[in-house]
């Protein structure tokens, strides 16, 4: 069993500040349907939400302040700043 610690999140965190928009969307778009559900998933997934929000990224196509859905991959927009859903 993995323990999540608070240097596992900050490490979490500085990583994924480090990449670019377009990386970040590939990471959420590589979590549609896994249906996988752990403590270290749900870290990651709360890093990368706001880590986009940190960048300026308007998520809530897919994050109303509480839920992440990864029913459907996403897209940005031309500007880099907004997701859509892949319809």
């Amino acid at each position: 069993m993995i323990m999540v610690t608070e240097e596992y999140y900050l490490n979490l965190k500085n990583s994924m500040a480090k990449k670019s928009v377009k990386s970040l969307v590939g990471a959420f778009n590589k979590q549609v349907g896994n249906r996988c559900w752990t403590s270290v998933r749900e870290i990651h997934d709360t890093v990368l939400i706001d880590t986009l929000i940190e960048k300026g990224v308007d998520v809530s196509a897919v994050y109303d302040g509480v839920d992440i859905s990864f029913k459907k991959h996403v897209v940005l927009n031309e500007d880099l700043n907004k997701l859509y859903i892949v319809k």
